[in-house]
């Protein structure tokens, strides 16, 4: 492998443009739900390895040809990106006045400003763990523009100075930010999703791919073993990979490795996968590309909420598909490439999109002021629709008691109760165990209820660490230093489980058993497919009071059975949420007609304190007893 002499190639690559095609399809049936497609979210990561490949290749040629200038770089990246992105908003802006609750609308306007400016990777990384958000986020897809725009704003700088040292000192240079950020990605792991540090190695293979020679591709058996292993690589990711695997970390190195090996052999030559990704039907999904990826899910989105439907089934698959290809093809034809041509200048055009933008601000502006224009409603629908803003944080005890990415240490003197002479009481589990700990509390004054809790962390013990990398340092810490040595008279589990957590659970309460352990197993609470208090808006606005029934997702009800199941196998006191919740209608409202449930799965307060007091179980002791007759 040889750093190469020559400037990157400035020619056409139809392959490259099959590329985009590949990791474009392959987001769109991620984000479809397609079956067999959990990994395709790795389409953006394939993105990011071709402009690195682009763009470094530009800013390389135009500096070894003496004409590189920042003014015209920056003015041909706003070309490429902005009309098109503009035309985006602008429409889901008006979709969004329509279909949103006022709630909704301010969360979508605060995300509007944010994918203005390009930081709505940076806004999605300080929101991803709230509660209050709506289900479905409209421009949700943008973090990775604003990733994208970072790097344009980074690589120029990046490679000017590293070219004062020559070839060489380019291409050791960009290994070495490469490898830092790589080592970023794995010791930062909270932030390295949306943030551009953790992803900059990503664009930095294709950097390399355009600055690196290898000779020995000009064997055509050497290009097909290397574009095969590529086009596998890539595979392999799509349909092996899911959402719940750490990523990016090393697992980004299955579909960027794939890109960059692609991208390398096609410097040298032709091969199959490369003519295969030449034809032109390919080739064209890959020039509406960009559009497509900016279009198809905010049209999944307001399809959902618009009908509104609990999941996209095939008919609503190839509705959503087709408005999306439609709209995309339109856009490039019309938007992206006449913004590209040279016969328009650069100062119109910035002119006309910087109103736009300017338009766009205000109007967020006004809806975020507005509290997302609550005069479209009436009172009725207003006051379900305000359980959006209920302060879940409240209820969680977030930040002390119920720990996430931005706080993961627990405050034990809050939450871990010392011995007064009451039952003890161990909550352990995910956020649904915290939001059991207020109606706990109150249904069972005469125990001290602890609270060990975590975001996303089922509490069981010997389970394999996924999204959350404190998950499995504060279960088993629980497990080995708490429960047993500490003789709780009760430990509660409970969390939004899932059938892959059974086995898990069923060690769990082996273990517990063997022990002598009490344990209360709290089984699944209703989940839906929607937020609820979002379905009883639209349906008390189109008068249908029991719209939410369709959104009840159909595996709970299953899982419960077999839950209660593990419990009687085990002797573990079994209790169930959805028993008390949903039979045999699901209640949504309180006593004051106030939601009890406030996203697709967490209740308030309220609905704590209604679902504890039909809990019985030894350890939870409902009087207090007299410290003179203890």
């Amino acid at each position: 492998m040889l750093i190469a002499t020559q400037s990157p190639s400035a020619e056409y690559r139809p392959d490259i443009q099959g590329l985009r095609a590949v990791a474009v399809l392959a987001v769109l049936l991620f984000h479809l739900g397609v079956g067999g497609f959990t990994g395709g979210f790795v389409g953006v990561d394939v993105f990011y390895v071709i402009s690195g490949y682009l763009i470094g290749g530009i800013v390389l040629r135009e500096h070894e040809a003496g004409r590189f200038s920042f003014a015209g770089f920056y003015a041909r990246r706003v070309r490429r990106l902005v009309p098109a992105l503009l035309v985006v908003l602008a429409a889901s802006t008006l979709a969004a006045a329509v279909l949103l609750l006022p709630a909704e609308l301010a969360d979508y306007s605060r995300t509007l400003l944010a994918a203005l400016v390009f930081a709505a990777n940076i806004f999605f990384h300080r929101e991803q763990f709230e509660y209050s958000e709506s289900g479905e986020v409209p421009l949700l897809h943008l973090w990775t523009l604003g990733v994208e725009w970072q790097f344009y704003l980074l690589l120029p700088l990046l490679m000017l100075a590293l070219l004062r040292f020559g070839r060489a000192g380019l291409w050791f240079g960009l290994v070495g930010v490469a490898g830092l950020s790589a080592a970023a990605s794995l010791a930062f792991p909270d932030a390295s999703f949306y943030l551009l540090p953790a992803r900059i190695w990503e664009f930095l293979a294709g950097v390399l791919a355009a600055i690196t020679a290898v000779p020995l591709l000009r064997w055509r058996a050497l290009r097909e073993v290397l574009t095969l292993g590529g086009a596998a690589l890539i595979a392999a990711a799509t349909v092996l990979l899911d959402s719940f695997d750490p990523f990016p970390g090393w697992r980004a190195l299955i579909p960027c490795g794939g890109a960059a090996a692609i991208i390398l052999a096609g410097n040298a030559g032709p091969s199959l996968v490369g003519r295969v990704l030449s034809l032109p039907g390919v080739t064209w999904l890959g020039r509406i590309s960009y559009s497509l990826y900016l279009w198809h899910w905010p049209v999944i989105v307001f399809l959902l909420l618009g009908l509104p439907a609990p999941r996209l089934d095939w008919p609503l698959q190839l509705a959503a598909t087709a408005i999306s290809l439609v709209l995309a093809a339109l856009t490039t034809r019309f938007v992206e490439e006449p913004a590209r041509r040279r016969d328009l200048s650069f100062a119109r055009l910035a002119l006309v999109s910087g109103a736009a933008a300017a338009v766009l601000a205000a109007s967020a502006a006004a809806f975020i002021a507005s509290g997302g224009w609550p005069a479209r409603y009436d009172q009725r629908t207003l006051s379900l629709a305000s359980a959006l803003d209920y302060p879940i944080d409240d209820v969680f005890r977030t930040g002390s008691c119920f720990i996430h990415h931005r706080t993961q240490q627990l405050d034990e003197a809050t939450c871990v109760l010392p011995d007064d002479g009451r039952a003890r009481v161990l909550v352990l589990g995910d956020s649904h165990a915290a939001m059991m700990v207020p109606g706990l509390q109150a249904a069972f004054p005469g125990s001290a209820i602890s609270q060990i809790t975590a975001a996303g962390c089922r509490p069981v013990t010997g389970a394999k660490v996924e999204r959350y990398f404190f998950c499995h340092r504060v279960i088993e810490d629980a497990y080995q230093r708490r429960i047993g040595a500490d003789g709780y008279d009760l430990v509660v589990l409970a969390g939004y489980w899932e059938e892959g957590d059974l086995p898990a659970l069923q060690a769990s309460l082996d273990l517990l058993a063997q022990r002598g352990q009490p344990v209360l197993l709290v089984g699944p609470f209703p989940a839906f497919e929607k937020f609820v208090p979002r379905l009883l808006a639209v349906g008390a606005a189109r008068g249908d009071e029991r719209i939410a029934d369709a959104f009840l997702k159909p595996d709970r009800a299953p899982l419960d059975r077999r839950m209660a199941a593990i419990a009687a196998r085990t002797g573990a006191t079994y209790f169930s949420p959805l028993r008390t919740l949903c039979d045999p209608q699901c209640r949504y409202l309180g006593a004051k007609g106030y939601p009890l449930i406030i996203d697709d799965a967490h209740v308030t307060a309220e609905g704590s304190r209604l679902v504890a007091r039909a809990i019985a179980a030894p350890g939870l002791t409902k009087r207090v007893v007299p410290a003179a007759k203890r």
